[in-house]
């Protein structure tokens, strides 16, 4: 359960950095095409997985615990996608 919640947070940000309008220019053509088509019902879905989450854990552990878990899942999640974006480079002196 708990990895299946974790899977789930990782798709939905992942679909919602996919979906960004940053991300959406370094896209390929094709692909470019298609979020910006689906940037509505992609950023949906990623809510959706995220609800999801957030509710298979609440259903495990409760309401206060399943909510804190998810976000403490949700927080390194975030960080590690930043880190991953972003071309970080020491400031030269």
């Amino acid at each position: 359960m708990i990895f299946f919640s974790l899977l789930l947070t990782f798709i939905g940000m992942f679909l919602l950095y996919r979906s960004s309008a940053k991300q959406i220019t370094k896209a390929k053509a094709t692909q470019q095409q298609f979020l910006k088509r689906f940037k509505t019902p992609i950023g949906i879905s990623a809510f959706i997985c995220f609800l999801v989450a957030v509710s298979l854990l609440c259903l495990e552990y409760g309401n206060s615990v399943g909510f804190i878990s998810w976000w403490i899942f949700a927080t390194p999640v975030t960080f590690m996608l930043v880190l991953s974006v972003n071309e970080l480079k020491p400031n030269k002196k």
